[in-house]
């Protein structure tokens, strides 16, 4: 097969922020923005089948994640906009550093809006534009040339990520157990990378991808900050800039990072555990130089590896993840499991050792808490099979809080202006005229796309470390047809609805299980898509039940806006 692309990179400003609005990550009502420690940037990477035609475009965004909102905003610019450049929605594919020191307000989904509180559509509108220029000047810089993929081991002595939730890691049987003080040992510590260059061998860029949470700055922080990953980026650049000369752009992606923490510490007079330094935006800047340190010897490593295939193949559903049937293939034969819509559970209100919400002491009432909103709400013996342990504190398709539904008379009693405004956002949501809309995305993108023999897996989720490792196997196996031997589990990717477990780990409903919104089988069901999409991909012919995302209402989302 021929080995050469039509390469294009850019980088683009990301920095969209209002005075007071809520950033999102830690989901925290003083979590708000009041200036800019760092820019946060949009690096994007076009690429161009000569042969036969196929594109692709790619970008790398510091920020929390993208919203279904952001990309169809994209999507639709570039469809009307850029029409000849031939991007549609299965060629165009948008990741997130995840950074919490990111604005929020730009999804249309109510519960990540709370604590903004509200939807702010000129933060939408500029995320977007920015967007589509980044991908526009990509695609006019492109030039013949190669692709490369390598990959580097962080050692174990590095002190770049730990699993935050061993306890849960431990229940999965194709593991090596770990004690307390190897949290380092639980995690994927592979940096992998996709490296590009022009026809002379001169790098134009790479996106590195590593799980590990863009969260060694804390929610006691008031100001837009591109975090560990951002660091990475910007000295990887520096790096190749110096080193090599042009303009290199180096991007750092998010992989299976749901139970992958930075943070490490306990400083005296400090709350939270944090990472390497009582100060976050050290502890991010050491974290960053970590990563970049790793990715320098790996992207060089590279420039002696072959060039890959030039390939580019795609394949993309809209898919209804709260009622999806599982293929038994991937429940060890059982044929009466599926998932079912959205709940979220109480261990999620609780948060982890680096961000706590309420008290943790109190998940010792979880079999109570379970009960009594069992008599408020019943479940359906399906959705019971579905949610198993959890204890469901929101059901989002229902508008329900702890089995209760919306209320729209709240007392009136004083409170701080920015929970009066969350307040008040509750009480538009009850006013919702948006007939079965839920709170949190139900109908969610599922992208797999092909370069040259890797994989990349793009998944709207936090992807836990086993559960990330497992979903990758599946679909190697699936496109071997296709001679693919490497894959990349792609997190927080064109879309975002909590994350997803292993059903050994679910089970236990700590902070990640309680997250996994579509139920105990969601794992195996992003098998069963994905499968379907390899199947496309291979010429097969396996029908993947399609669904469509809500509309919004202009005036629906105006009655919950950002205040300012």
């Amino acid at each position: 097969m021929p080995t050469t692309y039509e390469i294009g990179v850019s980088r683009h400003d990301l920095t969209r922020w209002t005075p007071g609005l809520g950033m999102m990550g830690w989901g925290m009502l003083d979590n708000y923005a009041t200036s800019v420690a760092t820019p946060l940037s949009a690096r994007a990477f076009v690429l161009r089948d000569p042969a036969t035609g196929d594109k692709l475009a790619m970008v790398v965004c510091e920020l929390a994640f993208i919203s279904l909102a952001l990309r169809e905003a994209v999507c639709a610019r570039l469809q009307t906009q850029h029409a000849a450049r031939g991007f549609d929605v299965e060629r165009v594919l948008l990741m997130a550093t995840h950074t919490h020191s990111g604005p929020g307000g730009f999804t249309h989904y109510a519960f990540y809006n709370v604590t903004i509180p509200g939807f702010a559509q000129e933060i939408l509108d500029g995320l977007a534009d920015d967007i589509v220029a980044a991908i526009v000047a990509a695609d006019d810089a492109r030039v013949p040339g190669t692709l490369r993929w390598n990959q580097g081991e962080f050692a174990n002595d590095v002190p770049v990520a730990f699993n935050r939730s061993i306890a849960a890691y431990n229940r999965n049987p194709d593991v090596t157990p770990v004690t307390e003080g190897e949290e380092h040992l639980a995690i994927d510590r592979q940096l992998r990378l996709l490296r590009f260059d022009d026809a002379s061998g001169r790098a134009l860029g790479s996106i590195n991808w590593f799980a590990v949470h863009c969260t060694s700055v804390h929610s006691d922080n008031h100001a837009l900050h591109f975090d560990n990953k951002g660091y990475a980026a910007a000295d990887l650049e520096a790096t190749l800039r110096e080193r090599d000369g042009g303009d290199p752009i180096a991007a750092f992606a998010q992989g299976a990072s749901g139970d992958v923490t930075p943070n490490f510490c306990k400083h005296p007079g400090r709350p939270f555990v944090r990472g390497q330094f009582p100060d976050d935006d050290a502890s991010a800047r050491h974290n960053g130089a970590l990563q970049a340190q790793l990715a320098t010897a790996v992207h060089d490593d590279a420039a002696r590896a072959p060039a890959m295939p030039t390939r580019i193949r795609c394949a993309h559903a809209f898919v209804d993840m709260g009622d999806v049937a599982v293929d038994p293939h991937f429940v060890g034969g059982r044929t009466d499991l599926r998932t079912s819509p959205g709940e979220i559970g109480m261990a999620m209100f609780f948060g982890t050792e680096e961000g706590p919400g309420l008290p943790r002491a109190g998940l010792r009432l979880q079999r109570w808490v379970a009960a009594a909103a069992d008599r408020l709400a019943p479940r359906d013996p399906v959705r019971a099979l579905a949610q198993g342990e959890k204890v469901a504190w929101v059901r989002g398709t229902e508008h329900r809080v702890l089995g209760l539904a919306a209320l729209q008379r709240i007392p009136g009693i004083p409170l701080p202006r920015r929970a009066a405004e969350a307040v008040r956002m509750f009480r538009a949501l009850h006013r919702d005229r948006v007939a079965g809309t839920p709170w949190t995305p139900q109908v969610l993108p599922s992208h797999l796309v092909v370069l040259g023999d890797v994989a990349l897996v793009a998944v709207p989720h936090e992807f836990t470390t086993v559960a990330g490792r497992r979903l990758c196997a599946s679909v190697c196996a699936a496109l071997e047809p296709l001679r693919v031997t490497r894959a990349i589990l792609v997190g927080y990717a064109n879309a975002y609805a909590g994350y997803v477990t292993t059903p050994e780990e679910y089970a236990l409903q700590d902070y990640e299980g309680a997250s996994t919104h579509f139920g105990k089988w969601t794992l195996p069901a992003y098998q069963t898509v994905f499968a379907g999409l390899a199947a496309a991909l291979c010429g097969e012919a396996r029908p993947i039940r399609s669904a469509q995302p809500p509309r919004f209402a202009a005036t629906d989302l105006a009655a919950r806006a950002f205040a300012g």
